[in-house]
């Protein structure tokens, strides 16, 4: 065999390893998964509600000209299931009206809160409490970053467990009640637990919850509602079971608030704070041989406006993938290193494999083996069968994830099975390789992006507007303060 063909043969090769290391994590994934659904639907989680030994939580959104959803989001917490927990809100020096609507809605007024600087952030301008019977506190603050408007949340907090969360996101009513679980069956070592986020376009939104949940209707929003299936629920569960997760999603993490101070906070001006945090605490509690535990819950659900144009998905992708480039080089000493377990020894070698070098890999094999089947450098009896073994592996692998996300049942309408099953399919020829088009464009670093993505929302309060039209359901206690007096 020529050199070329050796060369494309390894390509095809990598996708092949690639994808059923996929599979191999979807079926580990439906063990965990299977364990778990009977554990949340007979493990009385619902006595955690009114029992004292449910961790209080400081639930933190940070904000950059949010105004189109905030509102909706920050009712959603409101009106969790749960017993004792506070909403504090960080307006991370917005040029829109985010602040003046939270004002506005929710009757703030500022307060002399004392303020603890156990994290550096940016100068804090105004604190402001609810008049109403609402635990919402928002936090003013000039512009320095998500993970720096996280950290003054941290400042600010009371309680003894953050969420951190984003202000596009609509939550489950149970969701913190369920994430709090793993911290109630292992105090000790448990210091985050990640959530399942899911897409809410296509969803019906009624004051702050998702009353319908729904497919949506553009080709670009259902090969994301594909996407976020397969990457939560068919590689978290298993990774969180081998004591290997990664990442615990910037849109639903919940942590000790004592872990999170001991590595120093979410770093500043990082395109990936939520992995790097992650990432941190991994080295840090390996480093000194105290046993903990960061685990995934796949019952705690988060539902998240995800891009509808090209152009904003292109931008939320590069960017992502710089985060991950930035993570990459600041933990290379961990990789394949003994020191840190599994994580150094398993976990991180596999996302850098297959992760990292998967869009350089996957960007050569769509322009070389094409090209040297078209020039003759490569037979074609041995290219285009592991080919199609390619694509299938690839397709396979998002059936599973489908398969696993059957046992929650949320897309019940007509004809969604079908649909999803389509772009499973058609994902593979088209998308997929736009996708990694966009990644690789990511390793040419451009320095002067900033760590908050602009993301032009329709907003979970439109989509509140648009299916609640005739409807006076409100949070209980702000219906109660609008009563004329």
């Amino acid at each position: 065999m020529s050199f070329i063909e050796i060369f494309n043969l390894v390509v095809i090769l990598y996708y092949i390893a690639m994808e059923l290391q996929l599979v191999f994590l979807a079926l580990a994934s439906y063990r965990v998964l299977r364990i778990e659904q009977f554990t949340s639907r007979f493990g009385r989680i619902h006595d955690m509600i009114a029992s004292d030994t449910t961790p209080p939580v400081s639930v933190i959104i940070p904000a950059y000209n949010e105004a189109a959803g905030i509102v909706e989001s920050v009712r959603s917490i409101v009106m969790l299931k749960y017993a004792k927990k506070e909403v504090i809100v960080v307006n991370d020096g917005s040029s829109d009206d985010t602040l003046q609507r939270l004002i506005d809605e929710f009757r703030m007024e500022p307060i002399d809160l004392p303020y603890r600087p156990l994290l550096e952030t940016r100068p804090i301008r105004r604190v402001y409490r609810s008049r109403l019977p609402l635990p919402v506190v928002v936090i003013d603050k000039e512009n320095g970053g998500k993970g720096d408007a996280i950290n003054a949340g941290i400042n600010v907090s009371q309680y003894p467990y953050v969420m951190g969360t984003d202000a596009d996101i609509v939550l489950d009513e149970e969701c913190l009640l369920r994430a709090a679980r793993h911290f109630v069956e292992d105090r000790a070592r448990t210091i985050a637990v990640g959530g399942n986020v899911r897409p809410i376009n296509g969803c019906e939104v009624r004051r702050g919850k998702v009353t319908r949940v729904a497919l949506p209707k553009r080709p670009i929003e259902m090969a994301q509602v594909v996407e976020y299936i397969r990457s939560f629920l068919g590689a978290r569960p298993a990774w969180s079971s081998l004591r290997s997760l990664l990442i615990v999603s910037g849109a639903f993490g919940v942590f000790k608030k004592d872990a999170v101070i001991e590595v120093g906070g979410y770093r500043r001006n990082h395109l990936g704070e939520d992995m790097e945090l992650t990432m941190r605490l991994h080295r840090h509690f390996r480093k000194k041989h105290v046993p903990y535990r960061i685990v995934y819950a796949p019952d705690a659900v988060a539902w998240t406006e995800v891009p509808a144009s090209r152009e904003v998905l292109r931008n939320q992708r590069i960017r992502w993938h710089r985060g991950l480039m930035q993570v990459m080089w600041q933990y290379k000493t961990m990789f394949m290193n003994p020191r840190y377990g599994i994580v150094g020894l398993l976990g991180w070698p596999s996302y850098v494999a297959f992760e990292f070098a998967a869009p350089v890999m996957e960007a050569i094999g769509w322009i070389v083996i094409p090209s040297s089947l078209a020039v003759g450098a490569l037979r074609f009896d041995i290219a285009i069968p592991l080919m199609i073994v390619a694509l299938a592996v690839g397709a396979a692998n998002s059936l599973v994830g489908l398969i696993l996300d059957e046992r929650f049942g949320y897309y019940e309408e007509p004809g969604a099975t079908w649909r999803l099953l389509s772009y499973s399919l058609l994902e593979q020829l088209g998308p997929r390789q736009r996708t990694v088009w966009w990644r690789v464009r990511a390793m040419f670093w451009n320095p002067r992006r900033t760590t908050w993505g602009d993301m032009n929302r329709s907003g979970v309060g439109n989509l509140s507007r648009q299916h609640s039209s005739g409807s006076s359901e409100q949070i209980p206690e702000l219906a109660a303060a609008e009563q004329p007096r």
